[in-house]
């Protein structure tokens, strides 16, 4: 997840996510080591400024675009959004999610925000 010129910096331990939607790490290790968000490739998605703000990594799509079609369409399950978006889906989920698993509920809590506009 981080970029390239940084690779060689990576230590070969443990590395957490940091959870705090305001804080400015990323990465981080019992050793102190350390990469902040503007070292990653990609935006953290839960992060306070996450821009993009990803919904799915693996198929590049954001969580305005799920609320959208959500919206706009109707569709409001994962599969159809994403056909909807995207065509067909790819699933890259530990490679491409700097959480390292899948976008389901990330994804999902999109779909919701956007039945509440649709719906009220």
């Amino acid at each position: 997840m981080v970029k390239k010129e940084l690779i060689p910096s990576v230590v070969d331990v443990d590395h957490w996510l940091c959870l705090d939607e305001n804080c400015d790490v990323a990465y981080y290790t019992e050793t102190g080591s350390m990469f902040k968000k503007e070292d990653l490739k990609v935006p953290i998605w839960f992060k306070r400024d996450a821009n993009p703000k990803y919904a799915c990594y693996c198929n590049e799509i954001t969580e305005e675009q799920v609320i959208e079609t959500v919206v706009n369409t109707g569709i409001d399950n994962m599969k159809d959004v994403i056909a909807a978006i995207k065509g067909k889906a790819k699933a890259q989920c530990k490679d491409r999610n700097p959480a390292g698993k899948c976008c389901t509920k990330a994804f999902n809590e999109a779909i919701e925000k956007g039945k509440y506009i649709r719906d009220n």
